[in-house]
Formats: structure tokens, C-alpha cells, sequence
């Protein structure tokens, strides 16, 4: 049979686009708004804490005698409005009539959502400034390790926070807790036996279950850490990977992403660091990473080189599970699998950091000149800053995620 009538069949247009899958904020859970309001204008908040602490004590006082009079000393904080954000993108006219679908709402709309994103990394990215840590140590594991969460220490993982929380003395019974989802599988599994049904208060924040006196949050949006150990100096081609971006070392860099072989393994580990730190400038020792790759890093990934310890620390906000991986000739330069960690944010609601919104996410629609045309804007400013008190009151869980 040789009928051919394709030509004649129609094409049906589904009404809308189809659905993107964003990350969900849930950074109003953790921060302190409360200061916006007395900072209209100016770009510096100052607050100040007292020294006074809870190891301090009375004086033993013998009739008669003159007391010991004690210095006193304030101590100021500062946080500033310095983070400025933005996304544009160019809407002609013609396209959009001519478009089944309302081009600048569907964007906007997305890109709203990205710059939320953007603002909840930030603030769960101050979890590396608590003053409190549970790790492997606090569940009858080694310390400094990553926990390796399982249905058997999952309750005694946030009892552990609670306890950290009270040798801090911070008594607040308003607590919050920012997990992952493989935190919340866990949960999941531990509880599946139970008559709770855990999913029975899930809300658009997040809202996952009360734990141990605790609000839980399920967040695909928290910080990761990696440890690379790099002793030996790499071989030419060699690479890093870093949640998807790829670092080559090279004797002679000539393309995105290529890092300068230093003249032994601490200067090629310093020339990584200084790459991911600035990904968007060339330099000496590497070439900047591609316009795409380097929107990935930039406000969000930070490297520490320690030669000391022949380590490079990456530090990822908002990767959820940072991925990494390499390719390097020496086998004993690996990534160390306990020390690739998820940061699960526990603590005080709205006293954990400090958050300075001096401009939401709001959008502005332009005229392009000599064009039929408008560009769509998308901005923001704000400032964050965990002072001493906000520290107390957070809590960093580090989950062992290399087998996420």
C-alpha cells in the first residue's frame, strides 16, 4: 500500500506550555525579616552584642572589702545590602503576536521563581556559619564524617540538634527544620509503619512533618561540600568535575574551563581554587569557563585550597547534592567520600539569620529603541547576615551524601 495523506493530518496545539519543575523557597522560614522595614534607605544595618556569657560568675564578696569592678565591652556587627541580582530577556513584538503563548507572563513567570531560588541558596548557604554542628559524632559514628542516614538514626539525628541547641542555651520551642528529600525518604521509610500520616500538612513551603518538636521542610535547594585530596601533580588532560562543569588541567591553557599546571601540585590546586572563586575572568593560571557554566558558579560556589592538607574544600549553595567526580592519573587523588556532605539546615524559625529585602523580585517591561520590541527585566537587592545570636540559634546538619 503506497497512500501517503500525512500532509492532511492536523495538528492539535495543547492550550498551555508545559510545566516547569523549579526549586521551591523556603528561605522566610529561616531569616529574620523583621529589620526591612527601619531600612528604606541605606545599605548598612549595624547591631551589637554584649560580653556577657553563660560561663561568666559571681565574684565571692567579703564585707569590708571593695569589689573587683569588671570591664564592659560592646562588640558591633555589621550586615550590607550588597547583593544585586538580575535577569533580562528581549521580547519582539512579531513574535509574540504570533506566538500560541504569552511569552513574557511564561518567562517572567519562571524567572521570578529562579531569582526566589537564588535569594533561598543565599540563606541556606549561611547554615556554614552556625555555631552549632551534628555530624557522624553525634550518632555513635566518626566525627567529622558526614552522617550516613538510615531508618535506625534518623530520630536520634534531630534529638541531636535539640541538644546542640540547649548546650547553647537557646530554649525556643519554634524550631524548624530544612531537610532534603533523601532526608525525607528516610523519614518516610522510618515512619511507614506508623498511623501518622506525615503528608497529611504538606503546603506549597514545603511543609513536610513535626519531628521531635521540629517543623520539617522538604528543600531540593540546600548547600553541598566536597572534598578533593590532590597531593601528586595532576597529568595533562586530567579532570575535574563539579556538579556538571568540567575543570581540565593543561600544560599550556587555551579553552573554557582549562587550568594552568603550576610548577608543583600546590600551585595547580591554587590555580583550580582561584578558577572557581572568579570563573568568569582569565587568567594565569586558567581560562574562564564558558558565559553558561560560569552563571553556575558565580554567587554560588566557593573553593578553599589548604596545602597544608593537600585538599581543595568546595562549597556548592543550592546544589542539593553536589556532584563531583574526577579523572586523575594518580589514584590516590580522589574525592574523600566522607567528607561529601548535605547541609540540612535546622534551628529558631525567623531568628536563625538575618535577611535585608531593600528590593523584591519585581519586573519591568521597556521599549527597545529603533525595535518593535520591549526587554523584560527582572531585579533585586538585599543584604544577609548571620550575627553572633542568629548563630547560636542555627544548627548544621552534615548528611554523608556520596551515596545520594
Amino acid at each position: 500500500m503506497a497512500n501517503n495523506v500525512t500532509a492532511s493530518f492536523e495538528e492539535v496545539w495543547a492550550r498551555q506550555q508545559q510545566d516547569t519543575f523549579l526549586k521551591r523557597s523556603v528561605a522566610m522560614i529561616v531569616a529574620d525579616t523583621s529589620f526591612k522595614s527601619s531600612m528604606k534607605s541605606g545599605d548598612v544595618l549595624k547591631r551589637t552584642y554584649r560580653s556577657v556569657s553563660a560561663d561568666d560568675a559571681p565574684d565571692v564578696y567579703v564585707s569590708g572589702s571593695d569589689m573587683t569592678v569588671r570591664d564592659i565591652t560592646d562588640t558591633a556587627e555589621t550586615l550590607t545590602v550588597n547583593k544585586k541580582y538580575g535577569i533580562a530577556i528581549q521580547v519582539d513584538d512579531f513574535d509574540e503576536i504570533q506566538s500560541k503563548y504569552n511569552i513574557a507572563v511564561n518567562y517572567g513567570t519562571d524567572y521570578g521563581v529562579i531569582m526566589q531560588t537564588q535569594i533561598d541558596a543565599d540563606v541556606l548557604g549561611e547554615v556554614v556559619n552556625a555555631e552549632s554542628t551534628v555530624d557522624g559524632g553525634d550518632v555513635g559514628a566518626t566525627a567529622g564524617n558526614g552522617i550516613v542516614l538510615t531508618v535506625n538514626n534518623v530520630l536520634n539525628t534531630v534529638a541531636a540538634v535539640t541538644k546542640k541547641l540547649r548546650l547553647a542555651n537557646v530554649y525556643d520551642t519554634n524550631n524548624f527544620g530544612i531537610i532534603s528529600p533523601e532526608f525525607e525518604e528516610i523519614l518516610t521509610v522510618y515512619y511507614g509503619s506508623k498511623a501518622t500520616d506525615l503528608g497529611d500538612k504538606s503546603t506549597l513551603n514545603g511543609f513536610y512533618a513535626k519531628i521531635s518538636g521540629f517543623d520539617l521542610h522538604s528543600s531540593n535547594n540546600l548547600t553541598g561540600t566536597a572534598s578533593l585530596a590532590l597531593a601528586t601533580q595532576p597529568t595533562a588532560d586530567d579532570t575535574i568535575v563539579i556538579q556538571g562543569v568540567t575543570f581540565t588541567f593543561k600544560a599550556v591553557p587555551s579553552a573554557a574551563g582549562e587550568v594552568d599546571l603550576g610548577s608543583d601540585v600546590d600551585a595547580t590546586r591554587a590555580n583550580l581554587a582561584a578558577l572557581i572563586n572568579a570563573p568568569s575572568t582569565t587568567t594565569a593560571g586558567g581560562i574562564a569557563l564558558t558565559a553558561a557554566d560560569a552563571r553556575k558558579f558565580i554567587a554560588r560556589v566557593s573553593a578553599v585550597n589548604d596545602d597544608t592538607a593537600d585538599t581543595l574544600i568546595v562549597t556548592y549553595k543550592g546544589a542539593g547534592v553536589l556532584a563531583v567526580s574526577e579523572t586523575l592519573t594518580d589514584g590516590t587523588d580522589v574525592r574523600t567520600t566522607t567528607q561529601q556532605k548535605q547541609l540540612c539546615v535546622f534551628g529558631v524559625k525567623n531568628k536563625a539569620t538575618t535577611l535585608v529585602m531593600q528590593k523584591m523580585p519585581s519586573v519591568e517591561r521597556t521599549r527597545i529603541p529603533l525595535q518593535f520590541g520591549d526587554y523584560i527585566k527582572n531585579g533585586m537587592l538585599y543584604g544577609l547576615k548571620t550575627f553572633l545570636d542568629n548563630s547560636k540559634k542555627l544548627v548544621s546538619v552534615h548528611i554523608a551524601s556520596s551515596a545520594f
